[in-house]
């Protein structure tokens, strides 16, 4: 009765280790989205150079993140959308999960009206 118990139990074991391992890189991945983001939209809103926008995506961003911009009459709306691999060793590209974050500033030119 104990062997099978046991080879039942470890199993289980590992499989919450490893979902407890993946919190912190799908949670870093998330803030990373949300930085990257808000930067975005704020350097967009006050019109700064791409190369500063592009500069802030890289250093924010997760690895292979996807910029969305959208530009309103006073507004401009930055979604990043990223996949995260957050389990470690070979296991890593097996399973992706979707992280994605949204941020929207009033354009600096369209507060002075």
């Amino acid at each position: 009765m104990v062997t099978v118990e046991t080879a039942i139990a470890v199993p289980v074991l590992l499989i919450v280790g490893l979902l407890a391992s993946s919190v912190p890189a799908v949670v870093g991945a998330q803030v990373g989205c949300g930085d990257a983001a808000r930067e975005v939209a704020l350097l967009l809103a006050r019109d700064q150079p791409a190369s500063q926008v592009a500069a802030a995506v890289t250093s924010l961003a997760p690895a292979g993140a996807s910029v969305g911009v959208k530009h309103g009459p006073s507004t401009v709306e930055v979604t990043v959308h990223a996949r995260v691999g957050p389990l470690p060793g070979p296991l890593a590209g097996a399973v992706t999960l979707p992280v994605s974050a949204r941020s929207v500033a009033l354009r600096e030119s369209a507060g002075l009206r």
